[in-house]
């Protein structure tokens, strides 16, 4: 278990992804009696529905568990990182330094992608059909997640900076 104070509040980041994507079924649930028969299940890059099925509880909210489910997996890469990262590596050192970059941008990315998975389910629940919805939240997911990826391996590739 890590046990760095200052670390584990990273890993808070897993909990509040959960909670919005739980907050997401909750209003979905509310709006699941208005929702139109059928519902759409898949938007083309212009944002207008394309695909449609009919209104179950599974084509509304499966979205919702794909979204749990990579909360979940993400988290669970997070937990076991550090050992399959130090597992077999020449340098410990290093190999610590790479888990943690990797750690924080799993950390930092959690809760982006639910984010996403809610703002898509609720403009799809809403009939929202724009390329401003689904365009620019995507646009940015991908910007952040560069950012991220970048930050990371410029902090695994600086020199090492001297103990104080």
């Amino acid at each position: 278990m890590d046990t760095d104070p200052g670390r584990a509040s990273e890993r808070t980041w897993f909990v509040p992804s959960l909670l919005l994507l739980a907050a997401t079924a909750v209003l979905g649930a509310y709006l699941y009696p208005g929702m139109p028969d059928p519902v759409p299940v898949h938007w083309n890059g212009a944002g207008i529905p394309d695909r449609f099925a009919g209104k179950s509880v599974f084509a509304v909210f499966s979205p919702l568990l794909i979204g749990t489910g990579v909360v979940a997996f993400l988290w669970l890469l997070y937990r076991f990182l550090p050992a399959m990262a130090s597992k077999g590596a020449q340098d410990a050192a290093r190999a610590a330094l790479e888990a943690r970059a990797g750690k924080d941008v799993l950390a930092a990315l959690t809760p982006a992608l639910a984010i996403l998975f809610s703002w898509l389910c609720v403009t799809g629940w809403l009939e929202l059909t724009s390329v401003w919805t689904i365009w620019p939240p995507m646009l940015l997911l991908m910007g952040f997640a560069l950012r991220l990826v970048i930050r990371a391996v410029r902090h695994v590739t600086a020199p090492p900076t001297p103990p104080r």
